[in-house]
């Protein structure tokens, strides 16, 4: 069976780097596109291309939106670190990007590729951009998965998870225009965590793309003892590509889901409505269970297999 073709909106960041080397391994990465987030649109298009030039990846970059449609930008560099990829020294980035409007190559794509996936690890800013321009973007795809959002809390605030509190009005035209999709919240990516155990064998493949792995989990474990306690990271990105290509690892079930904007304590909350699930179209597939342990050997597997080979 050939590989799932997957374009990956995302704004680079720890997770996404890694999240970037999973998909190059276990799908057909046709495309990246990057969005501010995590880190402002400069870095975040630069980690793009410093990740596929280390690992070798014949893909094109295209850079995204520079802010919110309404919010004023708002990052995570305390999580990411300044530059997005921690600590990581990156060497000269020798790559340039494709064109500077990833909202034309994701409705090209859609219309060019037949049963794209599109997979979202950012806020939804260039999302909702190409759904505005053409809303006919849904049904050219053969599918549509975002890291984003929970059933039940949030990261950045009690109730809102980050990538879609960075950019709440975005997500809500997602929402709404891009069903029927599938959530991969918190619920979900806070239960798959790497931590020394995968960051050594990743270490021991002394690849390229390995050490540059090791390297971003090492500091995201840093970063999550000191911030959440735990022992391992989580990998949220990563879990969003393998639920597409590795459905049968995850459950969950279909809900409506309304994005809060106006909520003084729970802006940028996706509201799930549990108590039943209506016939029709505009549905999100939000998942709650993982086979971790599975979801953790592939994430490994790809960052020790994808890219050149060790010097």
């Amino acid at each position: 069976m050939a590989p799932v073709r997957m374009l990956i909106d995302c704004d680079p960041g720890l997770d996404d780097a890694i999240a970037l080397l999973t998909a190059a391994h276990v799908a057909d990465l046709v495309g990246i596109t990057t969005v501010n987030g995590n880190v402002g649109i400069d870095h975040t298009t630069h980690n793009a291309l410093a990740v596929a030039e280390v690992a070798a990846l014949d893909v094109p970059v295209h850079r995204g939106a520079a802010e919110p449609l309404v919010n004023a930008p708002a990052d995570a560099a305390y999580v990411h670190g300044p530059s997005g990829l921690g600590s990581v020294s990156i060497p000269d980035v020798t790559r340039t990007i494709a064109s500077d409007d990833a909202v034309s190559f994701i409705l090209d794509a859609a219309r060019s590729i037949e049963d794209l996936q599109l997979v979202a690890v950012g806020p939804m800013t260039n999302i909702a951009a190409a759904v505005t321009a053409d809303p006919g973007l849904r049904s050219r795809l053969g599918g549509f998965t975002l890291m984003g959002g929970a059933a039940v809390g949030g990261n950045v605030t009690a109730s809102a998870e980050f990538n879609i509190w960075a950019d709440p009005e975005a997500a809500d035209i997602v929402f709404r225009m891009m069903a029927p999709l599938t959530m991969v919240g918190l619920d979900v990516t806070h239960q798959v965590l790497l931590g020394p155990e995968e960051r050594d064998t990743m270490r021991a493949a002394a690849t390229p793309a390995a050490r540059l792995a090791a390297d971003l989990l090492d500091y995201a474990v840093d970063r999550a003892g000191e911030l959440r306690g735990t022992a391992g990271a989580p990998i949220h990105d990563a879990c969003a590509v393998l639920a597409v290509t590795h459905p049968e690892l995850f459950g969950g079930s279909d809900h409506p889901v309304a994005v809060e904007l106006t909520g003084t304590h729970t802006r940028g909350m996706t509201v799930v409505d549990s108590r039943f699930a209506p016939d029709g179209d505009a549905l999100v597939r939000v998942l709650r269970t993982v086979d971790a342990a599975a979801v953790i050997d592939l994430i490994v597997e790809a960052c020790t297999t994808v890219g050149p080979p060790a010097p």
